[in-house]
């Protein structure tokens, strides 16, 4: 985020204390022991806050802060395995009319699909097709992206003892940097009752860079509870990057003079093939230096059981 950006959102804020705050906790657990040792957890804080904001001497009629917070963790065997979090801040002018124009931040990061820190800025607007059942919005966002790099570097040696290759170090990749360019959002939202007590919302992110697009299916199914402030949610979404972040980079050891030519990655003697998805052509042609790289899988999903607590 730009430091005007800051301000306008810090500004807005600000004045927008005033309004009245209404705020949902969610959360979900899962915990299973003995032989496979996974547990895993969810948590989302959102706070909104409607109404008119006074600037000086001239009001924001109908207005909308949104400033929502999402987490997944897990491990596996007692290691780190899921680690996501998104934070967005989203301010709406004329919130419940035909058209309404907004801006927005999001920050954040997904260790499975090798994103160490994505933030985006920008403006849109949302178009109410019918009324709070469908809407339609679409945003212009400034990206910077960073990919995960530490411990990425894999060599690899030759040992005649197998007749195949070995990873005898790992590094950290000094060479990746982060990445700036623009981005189009659209994103199509349902929202659909049905009968007293359930509700279903999907909605599609696509958002296209040029080649690189991502996606992302969000679809919750809410049950309310006798309890007002208790809901029951079933959540399930998602993910594609149809260019997904390097994961893993693979180099033949430039000091060691006794692997024979027939010895590659794709040949490795008594070993298994050693997988890649791009070789050092490619590689290079889309900056990111000599190697073989292997990139993270392109889709992600999660489904999720927990409550929702709103007050």
């Amino acid at each position: 985020m730009n430091q005007r950006t800051l301000i306008i959102f810090s500004f807005l804020i600000t004045n927008i204390f005033a309004q009245s705050f209404r705020h949902s906790l969610t959360g979900g657990y899962y915990d299973r022991g003995g032989n496979s040792d996974y547990e895993y957890y969810n948590f989302g804080w959102s706070t909104v806050a409607n109404g008119d904001i006074e600037l000086g001497g001239f009001s924001l009629k109908d207005s909308e802060f949104l400033l929502a917070f999402d987490k997944n963790v897990s491990s596996w065997q007692g290691a780190s395995y899921e680690d996501d979090q998104d934070l967005i801040l989203k301010f709406d002018l004329w919130a419940n009319g035909k058209v309404s124009p907004f801006m927005m931040f999001e920050t954040s990061f997904d260790k499975l699909q090798g994103i160490k820190n994505r933030t985006n800025y920008g403006i849109g607007a949302k178009w109410r097709v019918i009324g709070d059942l469908f809407s339609i919005s679409a945003a212009f966002l400034n990206e910077s992206e960073e990919t995960i790099s530490k411990s990425s570097i894999y060599v690899y040696t030759y040992w005649s003892g197998g007749d195949s290759l070995y990873v005898s170090d790992i590094k950290d990749n000094t060479e990746l940097k982060p990445k700036t360019f623009s981005r189009l959002s659209i994103r199509p939202k349902l929202k659909l009752p049905i009968g007293e007590n359930f509700y279903y919302e999907s909605q599609y992110y696509y958002k296209p860079a040029g080649d690189d697009v991502l996606t992302h299916w969000i679809n919750k199914f809410t049950v309310k509870t006798k309890a007002e402030w208790l809901d029951i949610v079933i959540s399930y979404r998602i993910k594609n990057d149809n260019l997904p972040a390097p994961k893993i980079f693979r180099m033949y050891d430039t000091a060691d003079s006794w692997r024979p030519s027939s010895i590659t990655f794709d040949n490795n003697g008594e070993g298994s093939p050693i997988p890649y998805d791009k070789d050092p052509t490619q590689s290079a042609k889309d900056g990111l230096g000599d190697y073989y790289i292997q990139n993270y899988k392109k889709n992600d999903s999660t489904l999720s059981i927990g409550i929702n607590i709103s007050f």
